[in-house]
């Protein structure tokens, strides 16, 4: 299970071009999102946008799926 990090998943996604609009934080040093799981909705400036989970590559969890 060690080696099922979300770097190797097919739900992993860290080359969209949002990805550099993730705020950068100390427990998230390289990030992108979970496509596994729904948008969830965030309120911006009046608006609602689909903000995809953000996760860590290090990070994993109990879906994870490998390619191949």
């Amino acid at each position: 299970m060690i080696g099922h990090r979300c770097r190797k998943c097919i739900w992993w996604d860290n080359q969209h071009d949002s990805v550099r609009l993730i705020p950068l934080i100390e427990a998230k040093k390289n990030p992108g999102f979970c496509r596994r799981r729904k948008p969830g909705a965030i309120l911006l400036n009046g608006y609602f946008y689909g903000a995809p989970p953000v996760m860590d590559a290090e990070e994993f969890c109990g879906e994870f799926k490998g390619e191949g």
